[in-house]
């Protein structure tokens, strides 16, 4: 049944899509969808749900509707050019600049995390990543930068995760977001709230920060990602190179260890390792999306 339940997971992409070119009212219903498929997983995992094959058959038959409605509205978008992405062949300088950090500012790659609270490819990345910081230990630096698609859900938990960064609590918030909003859809305020006073903030500096700078701040990194052409979550740059959606870690570990291996060529010739990404990815990387060729 674990089968069953990726063979529809693999209806979508792997990304949760940015709202602007798409009618709200399918992608509210697809993340409706997806949030059923995780707690069919989750109840596949607990050996609880006896109805499964049922549910995810039905499910499947939802999701072909919503794509044949989707394919039938060819007016939202006609007027807009393609989304361009990424090239994941490029190297993208992507600036880590006031961004929470976990691993040594020496290490000889950066990976860094786009994504949302919302988002439940960004529940499972998140785990991913997690594992990639165990495997690689010192040679991997992770830094998480915000991108909201899900305004409704995801806005206040992005704005106290913005508040514990202030407080040198990101990560401790993030772990909490993910177990005790986002499993259980409780994204109000008062819920966000109290999360933080779980994470041991300073409450008084934490209400200053949700209604002073947090705000811009993440509508800020929204404009930055957007420059460099995130239009989904999670997305990642790992030493400067992209790569969307919540892949297995084989294909994350590739990637690292392409760079890795540039990382120590570089080191070994005399870039210095607390020097490297900010020399080998921002100083030569691109600074946003390249403009199109002309016509």
């Amino acid at each position: 049944m674990k089968a069953a339940v990726a063979v529809v997971a693999a209806l979508f992409l792997g990304a949760c899509a940015h709202q602007q070119q798409t009618d709200p009212q399918v992608l509210q219903r697809l993340m409706v969808i997806e949030q059923r498929l995780d707690a069919q997983q989750r109840a596949l995992d607990d050996a609880r749900h006896h109805d499964s094959d049922i549910e995810l058959s039905a499910l499947a038959a939802e999701i072909e509707a919503l794509k044949a409605q989707l394919a039938a509205q060819p007016k939202m978008g006609a007027m807009r050019p393609p989304r361009r992405e990424p090239d994941p062949a490029q190297v993208y300088g992507v600036p880590i600049g006031t961004s929470p950090t976990v691993g040594s500012a020496k290490a000889k790659v950066t990976l860094i995390m786009v994504g949302e609270f919302g988002c439940p490819y960004c529940r499972k990345a998140w785990d991913t990543v997690e594992d990639l910081r165990k495997k690689y230990g010192a040679d991997l630096r992770v830094a998480y930068k915000s991108f909201i698609v899900h305004p409704k859900i995801a806005t206040a938990a992005a704005i106290g995760a913005c508040a514990a960064t202030h407080q040198g609590k990101f990560h401790e918030m993030a772990e909490l977001l993910w177990v005790k909003a986002f499993d259980t859809r409780q994204f109000d305020q008062a819920n966000i709230d109290a999360i933080a006073k779980e994470a041991k903030l300073d409450m008084k500096r934490y209400q200053a920060d949700i209604a002073g700078p947090c705000p811009a701040e993440v509508r800020a990194e929204n404009t930055e990602m957007t420059k460099f052409g995130v239009m989904a979550t999670p997305s990642f740059f790992i030493n400067g190179r992209f790569m969307s959606g919540a892949m297995p870690i084989e294909s994350f570990s590739a990637l690292i260890d392409e760079e890795l291996a540039k990382a120590s060529a570089a080191v070994k010739a005399g870039t210095k390792p607390e020097k490297l990404y900010e020399a080998e990815v921002v100083g030569k990387g691109l600074q946003g999306l390249a403009s199109p060729p002309a016509p």
